[in-house]
């Protein structure tokens, strides 16, 4: 239903009214509000940062969900608005669910289906703009297959980015300093002249975004760098679940002066061979629709489309250079 026309402000939804705040979430009742209330406390995702338009009489009429997460992003959830007007309305809540998180975010981003203009009328409406067009990819493991050992080319080798016990942890900082500064130095080499999201550089420091692949309950069981000639040039980061039942390949970067050597398909055949060895029944990713090299690989290695998404950013009045 579109909004009437009377005034609307924008409220922080209070710890007493969250199951209201929901509901307008949602736009549904009680039951839907309490079953996504119970999901976010399976996922431990707070909810205690969401912004409401209220009517005059201050009942909730559409929301903004707002969860910080590892890496200093926030992720924003909106009410689908029904018309362009709603979405227009709605777009205040949306900035204030994103500033209301620079304390502790350099970015808020929004991941909207293709199909439903309006959602991303309402986040642009919010101040965030078009990042990218993602595609999410998949692929199985057949029973009794493992996928064979790849060639390495000559002069490279393929090793675990940090000991085990670093890799089978949920914390970021278990990986110690040493192995943090280096595998961020190859990040950074990764990010020149890259295809795979160009627009997010410099809106977080990357030991920040090395943090934000650790993902909500990930463990970094399959993170690889390769060496040329004893020298970090790209990595290969694998999340695992902690029963290793499904992984997700988090980031693939190497160097522009080691791109065309056949490294990246080595790093990416590794990874998969070292998931299905371990029991992984399922590998997914998201990558840039324009990044024409990555997705042939990925084709290439057994991957099929499932999903695609538009997203959308708004760098946050506290980044940091």
């Amino acid at each position: 239903m579109t909004l009437p026309s009377s005034p609307h402000i924008v409220v922080r939804a209070t710890a007493e009214r969250i199951d209201e705040a929901l509901s307008a979430l949602l736009a549904a009742g009680p039951a839907a509000s309490a079953r996504f209330a119970r999901q976010a406390e399976t996922a431990k995702l707070a909810l205690d940062r969401i912004w409401c338009l209220a009517d005059e009489f201050g009942r909730y009429r559409m929301a903004v969900l707002a969860v910080p997460t590892l890496g200093r992003t926030t992720m924003l959830l909106a009410t689908h608005a029904r018309s362009s007007a709603d979405a227009l309305a709605l777009g205040p809540a949306v900035a204030a669910a994103a500033t209301g998180c620079a304390d502790v975010s350099d970015i808020a981003q929004a991941l909207v289906e293709p199909a439903r203009a309006i959602d991303i009328e309402t986040y642009e409406a919010g101040g965030l703009r078009r990042l990218a067009t993602l595609e999410y990819l998949e692929r199985t493991f057949a029973r009794s297959g493992v996928p064979d050992q790849p060639t390495i080319p000559a002069g490279w080798t393929i090793e675990p980015a940090a000991d085990t016990r670093a890799l089978n942890a949920a914390d970021p900082r278990a990986l110690g300093e040493s192995h943090r500064a280096q595998i961020a130095g190859v990040l950074d080499e990764s990010y020149r002249q890259t295809r795979d999201c160009p627009g997010l550089a410099g809106m977080r420091r990357t030991l920040d975004v090395l943090d934000g692949h650790f993902g909500l309950g990930a463990r970094p069981r399959f993170w690889l760098l390769a060496r040329q000639d004893s020298v970090a040039r790209a990595v290969c980061l694998f999340n695992a679940t902690p029963d290793a039942a499904s992984a997700e390949l988090v980031y693939l970067g190497i160097a522009p002066s080691a791109r065309g050597l056949g490294i990246a398909r080595a790093l990416l055949s590794t990874g998969l061979r070292a998931c299905a060895q371990a029991g992984v029944a399922t590998v997914s990713l998201a990558v840039d629709a324009s990044n024409e090299p990555a997705r042939k690989l990925y084709a290439t290695s057994g991957f099929r489309t499932t999903s695609t998404r538009i997203a959308l950013v708004r760098p946050l009045a506290g980044a940091r250079a």
